[in-house]
């Protein structure tokens, strides 16, 4: 299988990274290296089933010809974190709003077989550890990107 992982350069994206490649799969990351790290992959690199490439999700143009021919996307690219993103709101629409947008695009457009989206949205909870029937608050600029990607 070739499969795509958004974001892979990230803590839960290189340790999926690292499950897939062990199936077998051929592995590119999307990686823009704003919150992930080339360090989480460096075991890996002498892996020839696995091609890094630094790229932002949101650049269409840019990570359209990288979908061809891909079987599997996981997309775990994004910002997160709540006080941040009230900081800089734009940044996380770009990143979470326009950069899913543009991953869902390149899938449509490369007949995709499989896309995961990894996602949370349901703010501060009320009690821990947070059950799934918990109300989605989307007050925070981070929980409202993410909520609109599920659309």
């Amino acid at each position: 299988m070739k499969t795509i992982v958004t974001g892979g350069a990230g803590f839960i994206g290189s340790h999926l990274v690292d499950r897939l490649l062990s199936e077998g799969h051929e592995v590119t990351v999307l990686d823009n290296f704003s919150t992930g790290r080339p360090e989480n992959l460096a075991h890996q690199r002498a892996e020839k089933r696995l091609k890094v490439v630094e790229a932002d999700v949101a650049d269409p143009v840019k990570i359209l010809p990288i979908f061809k021919a891909v079987d599997w996307v996981f997309h775990l690219a994004a910002l997160a974190d709540i006080t941040p993103s009230i900081q800089y709101p734009d940044k996380y629409f770009h990143a979470n709003v326009d950069g899913t947008f543009a991953v869902l695009e390149a899938a449509r457009q490369s007949v995709v077989k499989r896309l995961v989206y990894s996602t949370s949205y349901y703010g501060i909870p009320d009690k821990y550890p947070m059950p799934e029937t918990a109300e989605i608050r989307s007050e925070y600029p981070y929980v409202l990107t993410k909520y609109l990607g599920d659309f």
